[in-house]
This record gives C-alpha cells, sequence and structure tokens, in this order.
C-alpha cells in the first residue's frame, strides 16, 4: 500500500510506502505488533512495532517511472521510538540501492534521537534523470 500526492508548492509527485508494502524481517511473527493509527481524519493506516529481534532488515522498492524527472528525491524511514527502546546502543546502517548506481550507506545512531514522536531517518538522496530503465529502487 502507498500513498501519492502532488506537492502544493513544486508541483512534484511524492509517495509514501506503508509499513504492510516493506519486507520487513520476521514482520509476520511474535517480534513484531501491527497496530493502526489514524494519519488524518479520514485515514487509517498500519504501522509496525518491534517488540524484539537480534537484528533488523527492512526494505521497500518503488518504480522510478513514477516519479517527475528532473527532482532530487529524499528517501526517509519514519519512526518513533518509545521511552524504553533499548538495544540501540549500535549505530543502524541505512541503505539506498539505485539501478546502475553506487549504493549510498549511512550510519545512524538512535541513542541521540528524541522518543516518542515521529522522526524522519534520511536514507539518501537520488536524482531521477535520463535512466533508460525505469526499474524499481531502495
Amino acid at each position: 500500500m502507498q500513498k501519492t500526492w502532488i506537492d502544493n508548492k513544486s508541483g512534484c509527485h511524492c509517495f509514501m510506502l506503508y509499513a504492510r508494502s516493506l519486507y520487513i524481517t520476521w514482520g509476520g511473527t511474535q517480534h513484531w505488533i501491527w497496530n493502526c493509527f489514524k494519519e488524518t481524519s479520514d485515514d487509517n493506516i498500519e504501522v509496525a512495532k518491534l517488540s524484539h529481534v537480534c537484528w533488523l532488515d527492512v526494505r521497500g522498492k518503488f518504480k522510478i517511472s513514477d516519479l517527475s524527472p528532473g527532482i532530487v528525491y529524499q528517501v526517509v524511514y519514519v519512526v518513533k521510538l518509545t521511552n524504553g527502546a533499548s538495544g540501540w546502543e549500535l549505530p543502524v546502517t541505512l541503505r539506498l540501492s539505485l539501478p546502475g548506481e553506487e549504493v549510498q550507506d549511512r550510519q545512524v545512531s538512535l541513542l541521540e534521537k528524541p522518543r516518542g514522536e515521529w522522526i524522519e531517518l534520511n536514507v539518501g538522496n537520488f536524482l531521477i534523470s535520463g535512466w533508460r530503465n525505469k526499474r524499481s529502487v531502495f
């Protein structure tokens, strides 16, 4: 499931992949709790709440052909860390893979991030320009 819209300021196509559209290691097990979250007055979405795992792998894909050419896009994970969140002493690696381009890796420490509020973890940025094969990314 995804949400698409056109940004009022730039006129560019934007999109959001919801948790059910992502590949989440052990996503269908007791390690994750799926809850409904009220996004707007009309929309409820499912969010994935991690209870415990020994390692974490979350992946997603989208079609580049759905995006506007000549625009720099940013890929982010929107997450909320609870007050009791533990086990985040080591940084997490965020990776953006684009067709025919170098993989972008970033290390992010979650220890420094605020608890109890939605935050964005920037995975990376990319420009849509002249890819011959409009494949999926990330």
